[in-house]
């Protein structure tokens, strides 16, 4: 499943990491450097595999499918925060 930022939360970048505000204003959620790395792709929709294809160009060492197993878990906890939400049909 393709996803993207949802367009009614806010956020911006605090010392290199994203900070991030629901919408309706009661959690605030700051991500890691990697959560950074993740979320600042996620202005159009991407899927777990393209996004660990990113990810592995910026970490060669680590197994392309670890990156998109992790990444889309990442993306899972993000949606069921209301953060990011599934492409529209």
């Amino acid at each position: 499943m393709h996803y993207h930022r949802s367009s009614i939360v806010t956020w911006e970048l605090v010392d290199e990491r994203a900070v991030i505000l629901d919408a309706d204003g009661s959690t605030l959620t700051t991500l890691n450097p990697i959560g950074t790395l993740i979320w600042r792709q996620l202005d159009e929709p991407r899927d777990p595999a393209e996004l660990g294809a990113r990810l592995a160009d910026r970490f060669p060492s680590v197994d392309r499918v670890q990156l998109e197993s992790d990444a889309g878990e990442f993306l899972d906890r993000l949606a069921r925060d209301g953060l990011v939400v599934p492409r529209a049909a």
